[in-house]
């Protein structure tokens, strides 16, 4: 589970008003708080280089698309006044300094034009470096970290570049080079520059228009080259191409760093070839091309990803990648590839096995059977099972959820080969599952942190079964011997939080370096949480039922105050706030498979000092929380029955949630507690406002 830093982006309507006018409230006035000019990105003061121009964030109010700062903030529009470096610099300011620079002025700026962001360059003060084009505008976002405001200066400066040697003669996509089959073709790629779409390679490169002299497969070959190179072949020779156009991408051919591709041609069918290096890698090289001239039969009717043939489990089921060509993201094989759209026929262990084939496989399964992949879809992939060449994997599925199946070869490799799919099933048996929150009642006797600031805070979540005293708290386990249910959609075994085996190759929790939050298998609540404070909030969150029938308990624990434990209650307006903040929430007759829950409402609190991470846990059991191992004393809450847990999953988080701004103002929440969001909970945000804001 990865620490999550969620950012809400807070609008409330009186700030505007109160920014521009008196506003009558009650008897009295209000006053004029007089924002800086600048306070809005459309506001953008205009700039150019400066040295030491001052600025005061100290009343400035948020806005922008938080992808760097969500505190008080300022923009300046920078015309660039050379092209090279421009250095943006706000040392000196008096405050923890926040900056960013987005490709030109125009708000709000998305993902793509945020050049870069930088909170910490020396101490607590920022700074950047970015290449400019003169008379290009860049937009300059100043802020704090977090909550940070206060007087500050900025510099900025613009370091001419050295004008570049002349390109070569084909260093353009729109000059590349005629050829067709050649041998032992020097190239040169030291004095060229980039251009292109970025689809292999963003190096230096240089472009060729290859006529195919044949009807079959084409090798384009750069081995003898002196550096490591990357290879792309494009469909026809228009610039630039597209994704869709993209028939290969190859970086490293078989143990070599020189780069080869084999792809099917048509007779006079033209093809663009790009040449480059790894990463920015440029030198001398030999080019070759020679057309193989056979046919190999017709293209499989699955050759493409969106014609995957539709499958279930499958035994010793015909392919043959002969006549297929490359298409898909490239991220397990650039070789010819077919493609199976399987759906799961259990809930559990599936197999699927390219044992048998006729030549060297590889194969990758993806989540979903969308062809528009990404990393995040891949599941698997694997090249040789054991000592053979052809590829098995293994992955766990959730009946009825639809899985993509890439099949290929290795290098350029194709042939004839079997598939076989089957589901195990019984993914949880015997899968032993601890939490992963820091626990000082471990086995190594080491005191363990909740909190990086204070460092001093003491961790007592009950996380270790047996810290080999007998005296507990007893964290929660649970032995899964039978396949039953769990948290999110997989769970990894342990024997112990703190000592033993751990599937995932890392202990849940190591005492003596005070790490915690390593268990591989937390995927079960969805990201990010709304806790403001003294507000209502709920979670969402998916179990994976394998056998149906079984009633169900789920219970989370919120450290609120954040102390170190989650035994309090914390008193608000609205209410109490505990810190068990879902009581055995009952799940009962939930079908088999990926089942997508909301807990009951529950009051939360965000303390105006101290931490904004959490310590979160929620345990899925067959049995209702009855008051843990060791009810009264310090650190119980949360832990487990002494005998364990029958089945199901804890699972623990450390995140940021999403609260309220600086000044503690929740944004639509249920603030007078009456189960609805209306007219009546703007007069209990106006009296809160008035309270804490001014």
């Amino acid at each position: 589970m990865k620490r999550v830093r969620s950012r809400l982006v807070f609008t409330c309507a009186l700030t505007l008003l109160l920014s521009t006018a008196h506003v009558a409230l009650g008897a009295g006035l209000l006053p004029i708080i007089n924002r800086p000019h600048n306070d809005r990105c459309d506001n953008a003061d205009a700039v150019g280089d400066v040295s030491n121009l001052q600025f005061d964030t100290t009343r400035a109010t948020f806005d922008g698309p938080g992808l760097c700062m969500t505190g008080r903030n300022i923009w300046y529009c920078y015309t660039a006044s050379c092209t090279g470096d421009v250095t943006v610099s706000l040392l000196g300011s008096g405050f923890d300094t926040m900056l960013a620079v987005y490709d030109g002025c125009g708000c709000d700026p998305t993902s793509n034009d945020l050049i870069e962001c930088n909170d910490d360059f020396t101490g607590y003060q920022s700074q950047v470096t970015f290449s400019a084009k003169a008379g290009n505008e860049y937009l300059i976002e100043v802020g704090g970290n977090y909550a940070a405001k206060g007087q500050g200066v900025m510099s900025i400066s613009c370091d001419p570049q050295t004008p570049p040697e002349p390109p070569v003669s084909d260093d353009d996509c729109v000059d590349a080079e005629s050829i067709g089959e050649v041998s032992g073709l020097d190239f040169d790629t030291t004095d060229a520059t980039f251009d292109g779409p970025g689809l292999c390679m963003t190096s230096p490169n240089i472009w060729y228009c290859y006529t195919a002299t044949c009807t079959g497969y084409v090798a384009v070959s750069l081995s003898g080259s002196s550096f490591d190179t990357m290879l792309a072949v494009y469909d026809e020779c228009d610039c630039y191409p597209t994704s869709d156009d993209l028939i290969e991408c190859n970086d490293d051919s078989g143990y070599s760093t020189a780069s080869q591709v084999a792809f099917f041609a048509a007779a006079g069918q033209q093809y663009l070839i790009e040449v480059g290096g790894f990463g920015s890698d440029t030198g001398q090289g030999v080019l070759s091309i020679s057309c193989g001239g056979w046919w190999p039969g017709p293209s499989p009717s699955n050759d493409d990803c969106y014609d995957a043939d539709s499958i279930g489990d499958v035994k010793d089921l015909d392919f043959n990648t002969g006549g297929s060509t490359f298409d898909g993201p490239g991220l397990c094989m650039t070789s010819p590839n077919i493609w199976y759209c399987y759906t799961a026929s259990c809930t559990g262990d599936i197999t699927v096995s390219l044992a048998g084939s006729s030549f060297d496989t590889m194969l990758a399964v993806y989540d979903g059977c969308g062809c528009y992949l990404t990393e995040d879809d891949l599941i698997e992939c694997n090249d040789d099972s054991g000592y053979d060449t052809t590829s098995e994997i293994t992955f766990t599925a959730i009946a009825g959820r639809r899985y993509l199946i890439e099949i290929g070869g290795y290098d350029i490799e194709t042939g004839r080969g079997v598939l076989n799919i089957s589901c195990d099933g019984l993914v949880t048996s015997g899968k032993a599952d601890l939490g992963d929150a820091p626990d000082s009642s471990n086995n190594f006797g080491v005191s363990m942190t909740a909190y990086s600031s204070p460092a001093s805070v003491q961790a007592n979540y009950p996380t270790v079964f047996n810290d080999g005293t007998g005296a507990g708290p007893y964290g929660p386990v649970h032995l899964n011997s039978v396949a039953i249910a769990y948290l999110g959609e997989k769970i990894t075994r342990e024997t112990e939080a703190d000592l033993g085996a751990d599937e995932d190759g890392v202990r849940n929790i190591a005492p003596s370096a005070d790490s915690s939050d390593n268990d591989g298998g937390d995927d079960s609540v969805i990201l990010p949480l709304s806790l403001p404070n003294c507000g209502w909030g709920t979670i969402d969150y998916t179990v994976t039922v394998v056998t149906p029938g079984t009633d169900l308990w789920v219970n989370i624990w919120l450290d609120f105050n954040r102390d170190g434990d989650w035994d309090n209650t914390i008193v608000c307006p609205q209410g109490p706030a505990r810190e068990r903040a879902v009581q055995n929430q009952y799940l009962y007759n939930l079908p088999a498979g990926l089942n997508h829950i909301t807990t009951p409402a529950f009051l939360s609190s965000h303390p105006k000092d101290g931490p904004q991470e959490i310590w979160m846990r929620i345990t899925l059991s067959e049995q209702p929380w009855k008051g843990g191992s060791n009810p009264g004393e310090a650190g119980n809450a949360g832990s487990g029955p002494q005998a364990g847990y029958e089945i199901g999953e804890t699972e623990d988080y450390y995140f940021v949630p999403e609260t309220a701004d600086d000044t503690g103002c929740p944004l639509c929440k249920d603030l007078n507690g009456d189960g609805v969001i209306d007219i009546d909970d703007l007069a209990a945000f106006t009296a809160e406002w008035l309270a804490n804001c001014l």
